[in-house]
């Protein structure tokens, strides 16, 4: 009976997690289809409203650090719960935003707190599911990211071209809101207090006891750069290059999401059929052929290609990465998954960075041909080495910072 009642409460709470996902991913991907209007709203480039990226992304990245060990001590819903009070503050400040400098300083304290939410429900799968059926339940976590796009991208333009870009924010801390209220009404899980008071250096040491590690952070750190930090220029491109209006952009973009939503689902029986060094090389080389698409005409008709193909390969790389982060240091896991976060989207905060300054330079589909380029070596060298640079290292079966 008690067993029944503990695997309801988990199962409970494993769905409000992937919830939260949602509610952030809807923040972080929305910025894709309004950024032109939130340039011409606030009369700036689009290279200058692209800081508002890098202000989301970078804390998000760095924040990691703190959340990890955090987690690891007092619990991982706690802090989740804690983080989305936080994001639902921000994103009304977000909404209220009057010019360019006031809303980076909201996105970058909105990026603080939403930095807790996908690396801990990460580690939270990570201590309560077997690694044989993980990445079938990481998919659903992808799926919950992947429908955020689809939402965010198609309500975003809409409601852009319609209403205004501040609204999607409004609506989107409402949700993080209503999430807590129900986690607070389930029941927060009991965490088990350690057994052996450690150093708070503890876990650090746990993950990179085998130096291996830091190279595939390394690995992470890249592939954030030509990935979430680069996609977030795909509605510009359309507006700007191509004219399509905010909602057609919305749609298009959608397809993003559209097929991550069908590719997650099929995720664990992709993962049995290809292994996980061909689900890297396979991702990998999807997302370079979508790059190349993506400065072909005419766009009505290969963009939306791109488009599916880029989210579909996608979801085949990252979940495979994700996974393997799981196992860095079963010891400290989730400071190993912070690690990862804090790897990745650094990377996307300089990738979305340097993206803006290639595109003010360089134009669109010069850039879309760099981005293409990085992609490939990067498959090259992930598919080779990736699964050998995140085994557990030597120690990380030691419990003694549980």
């Amino acid at each position: 009976m008690i067993d029944a009642r503990r695997e309801s409460t988990q199962r409970q709470t494993l769905w409000l997690l992937i919830a939260a996902i949602f509610v952030v991913s809807v923040d972080s991907r929305v910025i894709t289809p309004i950024l032109p209007a939130i340039a011409d709203d606030l009369d700036v480039t689009i290279g200058r409203a692209g800081l508002i990226v890098t202000a989301y992304l970078l804390p998000y990245g760095l924040f990691q650090l703190l959340y990890g060990p955090l987690a690891d001590r007092t619990g991982h819903v706690r802090v989740i719960c804690v983080a989305l009070v936080g994001f639902a503050i921000g994103e009304v400040l977000c909404s209220i935003a009057p010019d360019l400098r006031t809303l980076v300083l909201f996105r970058l304290l909105t990026g603080i707190v939403a930095a807790a939410v996908f690396p801990l429900t990460l580690a939270w799968i990570g201590e309560t599911v077997a690694y044989g059926e993980r990445q079938s339940i990481i998919g659903y976590t992808v799926m919950a990211a992947a429908i955020g796009q689809v939402i965010s991208a198609a309500a975003g333009g809409f409601l852009a071209a319609v209403i205004s870009w501040r609204t999607i924010f409004l609506l989107d801390g409402s949700l993080a809101l209503i999430i807590v209220i129900l986690m607070l009404r389930s029941g927060l899980p009991a965490r088990r207090p350690p057994t052996v008071r450690a150093s708070r250096l503890a876990p650090y040491h746990a993950v990179f006891a085998d130096r291996r590690h830091a190279l595939f952070l390394l690995l992470i750190f890249i592939e954030g750069g030509f990935t979430i930090g680069a996609f977030a220029y795909f509605g510009a491109l359309l507006r700007d290059r191509d004219g399509y209006s905010y909602v057609a952009i919305g749609f298009i973009i959608a397809l993003f999401g559209i097929a991550s939503v069908v590719t997650g689902r099929l995720i664990g029986r992709a993962a049995r059929l290809l292994r996980e060094r061909r689900m890297i090389a396979i991702g990998g080389t999807g997302v370079a052929i979508a790059y190349l698409l993506t400065t072909l005409q005419p766009s009505l008709v290969i963009f939306p290609l791109a488009m599916l193909l880029s989210g579909s390969a996608y979801i085949l790389l990252h979940s495979t990465l994700q996974t393997r982060a799981t196992e860095l240091a079963p010891s400290a896991r989730a400071t190993g998954i912070a690690l990862f976060a804090f790897a990745l989207f650094l990377g996307s905060s300089l990738g979305a960075l340097l993206t803006a300054q290639s595109i003010d330079r360089y134009g669109y589909n010069a850039t879309m041909v760099g981005l293409a380029v990085t992609t490939m070596a990067f498959t090259v060298v992930a598919t080779a080495r990736a699964i050998d640079w995140s085994r557990p290292g030597t120690v990380a079966h030691d419990r003694t910072i549980e």
